[in-house]
């Protein structure tokens, strides 16, 4: 049942964000055109064409990007007193294979980001770290596991590890660990994950009952740089970047309509 949801999941989104929803744009645009609607059919292959070229640009994913990443400021310095929060959780960004003929995976470029921001944060507070990631499939080991042990062995954090290894979304992540840590009686944390990531995850952690300190990471481009002619030249890169983009564009919808949805059961 969980597969099956998961995979519908999975399609949805690949099919409500770029490249998936500009080709079933141009798709319905060429079927009009066929059917006789010329000027409609047309408009709309123009507006797939327009949009994938925007968005396959810097300036278009620096547009769409900017809300996300800005949301949040870079966490200055670790907070005291009584606004010291009791742990640090960490969210799995992916794996990759070891080898092409391996078997083993071990964190992606963004994961370790991820685990460099909460190793470092953990080395001046000395607070405990949960991991927190699932299986990315059957009969490997869980992804927090990957990173309890790249926050040992490479990053040499010697605070106490909770590894969250059953979640399988950010929804889940932030229920799980949630229960995990009201274990251990802690309700404040911060929260370290992608920059472009973190509007939703801070979100689904709050629902899930938990106080959250952001501390952003793994922010995907330098939005200091000054706009040149090249940054109207579209490149794969900032395509994948815009699609990251839609889709936490259309977690945050999924999330406001889940919680629409609660705002009436109640």
């Amino acid at each position: 049942m969980l597969l099956r949801y998961t995979t519908v999941l999975t399609l949805a989104s690949a099919l409500l964000q770029p490249p998936g929803i500009l080709f079933l744009l141009a798709l319905s645009g060429w079927v009009l055109d066929v059917l006789g609607w010329r000027y409609l059919g047309r408009t709309l292959l123009l507006v797939a064409l327009c949009v994938l070229y925007f968005f396959s640009t810097a300036i278009g994913t620096r547009w769409l990007i900017s809300p996300l990443e800005n949301r949040y400021p870079p966490l200055g310095h670790p907070l005291q007193g009584p606004e010291r929060p009791g742990a640090i959780v960490v969210l799995g960004g992916g794996e990759v294979m070891t080898s092409p003929d391996s078997q083993q995976e071990t964190a992606n470029a963004r994961t370790l980001v991820r685990l460099m921001a909460a190793a470092r944060l953990a080395h001046c507070t000395h607070l405990p770290l949960v991991p927190s990631g699932g299986a990315p499939r059957f009969g490997v080991a869980a992804e927090a596991i990957t990173m309890a042990h790249i926050l040992r062995q490479d990053f040499h954090v010697t605070s106490p590890i909770w590894p969250e290894t059953h979640s399988y979304n950010t929804a889940a992540n932030a229920a799980d660990s949630s229960a995990l840590l009201a274990e251990h009686h802690i309700q404040r944390i911060y929260l370290v994950t992608s920059a472009l990531h973190m509007p939703r995850a801070a979100a689904w952690f709050r629902l899930s009952h938990l106080d959250v300190v952001p501390v952003p990471t793994d922010y995907r481009l330098n939005q200091a740089r000054p706009y040149r002619l090249t940054s109207w030249l579209p490149r794969a890169i900032f395509m994948e970047i815009s699609s990251e983009a839609s889709h936490e564009y259309l977690g945050l919808l999924w999330l406001w309509l889940q919680e629409q949805g609660l705002g009436k059961s109640n």
